[in-house]
């Protein structure tokens, strides 16, 4: 049970056994209390009945009537205070309990010792309880009926079958409506989060096509000419492919919440982000606007084939060699290319390394995308570099 209570304001999420006014469990929850508005008026309706027919018979028919009274002024208020979101608070739902213990214990005094095991309070008695249940749970409507049921055993034991069945009822029901409602309130934030995030990623899908049309070709055009005039110009060249690394990085994370009272999703990762992290004065990384979402495992492993193939171009493709990386989705398949222009080589020595294990193409490369349930294709020949293409199902 949170100690603040159903209808207290604050950052905080609203828990399973609270209300969040203005929230969407409360939103979810409005027709409940409505419902059970009309439930506590007919339940008093069918008490005060009740209480009339055995009026003559109860040992203090002023206590009686008494008694009665409050329960009607206090369902009118209660209610009332009910209605609006913000006034749900802790006091109100406990001050509802308290009213209906306090009469329930009076009723022995009202009906004396031979009466009715019912009590004044009868069936309206299991409105508070109820409402218990809706306000905070399963738990706190189940033991709010117990409380109830022990306080009337008290007064006027009885363990009949009947009797017995009339408050199980109530205590199985207490606690059932109160699992549903905690169900409801999840479904409910559930639904909320996944609509802001989808609000988000929509926005930023949009501001992506607006930056990649834009300021992304001039820098990359920068880029492209700054060599060409002097070193002034190489400086800016750099820079200018320092903050399109940057920019692409932020406009393609995706595991963004906007709710921070909610977890990311840590199981899946964009791996387009993964590959523009490798972009640098000598690679150059093209991907599309839109996330390309793996399971973290599988982001990590693929990042690492693409890690050691660059680590090859490095240290095999001769000293002025540039690498391309590019990363397309076609339906199910995640097709990434590493394409360099180095001094390429025989394709059978390539494959003796990959028998002999040189290299890291062996276990590196191929034995990771083999365990990723995808291909891995090398092209290459003497002076016209080497070109690696990965081809991995998204979803296995």
């Amino acid at each position: 049970m949170s100690a603040a209570g159903p209808g207290s304001p604050g950052p905080g999420a609203a828990g399973p056994g609270t209300v969040d006014p203005g929230g969407p469990g409360d939103r979810v929850l409005q027709p409940l209390f409505r419902l059970l508005a009309i439930t506590r008026y007919a339940l008093l309706a069918l008490t005060l009945v009740v209480n009339l027919t055995r009026l003559g018979d109860s040992r203090s028919p002023v206590l009686v009537l008494l008694i009665s009274g409050v329960m009607i002024i206090g369902s009118v208020v209660m209610q009332l205070l009910y209605a609006e979101p913000e006034r749900r608070r802790t006091w109100l739902f406990f001050s509802d309990f308290l009213l209906t213990l306090i009469l329930t214990a009076l009723s022995g005094t009202a009906l004396g010792v031979g009466g009715h095991w019912l009590p004044v309070t009868g069936f309206w008695a299991a409105a508070a309880p109820i409402t218990l249940a809706v306000g905070y749970g399963w738990l706190t409507g189940t033991c709010s009926a117990l409380v109830l049921f022990a306080l009337i055993q008290l007064q006027h034991p009885d363990l009949r079958p009947e009797v017995l069945g009339l408050m199980a009822s109530l205590v199985v029901g207490c606690g059932g409506l109160g699992y549903m409602v905690d169900r409801m309130r999840v479904v409910a934030a559930e639904q909320q989060r996944l609509s802001g995030n989808a609000a988000v990623i929509g926005e930023r899908q949009r501001l992506a096509r607006i930056v990649h049309d834009g300021v992304l070709q001039v820098l990359a055009m920068v880029e492209r000419e700054g060599p060409h005039l002097g070193q002034r110009g190489m400086m800016l060249a750099r820079h200018a492919r320092d903050q399109e690394v940057q920019l692409r990085a932020l406009l393609q994370e995706r595991d963004i919440d906007p709710d921070s009272r909610n977890p990311r999703d840590r199981t899946h990762r964009n791996f387009a982000v993964a590959l523009d992290r490798h972009a640098s004065a000598t690679v150059t990384v093209s991907t599309p606007a839109e996330p390309l979402l793996l399971e973290s495992a599988r982001a990590l492993e693929l990042d690492a084939v693409i890690s050691e193939v660059l680590n090859n171009v490095a240290k095999h493709a001769g000293p002025n060699a540039r690498a391309w990386l590019f990363l397309e989705v076609e339906g199910n398949t995640a097709m990434v290319s590493v394409r360099d222009n180095g001094v390429g080589g025989d394709p059978n020595q390539f494959a003796a390394a990959m028998r002999s294990g040189r290299m890291g193409m062996k276990d590196s490369i191929y034995g990771r995308i083999h365990e990723l349930g995808g291909q891995a294709t090398l092209r290459t020949a003497p002076g016209r570099g080497v070109e690696w293409e990965f081809r991995i199902p998204v979803e296995r």
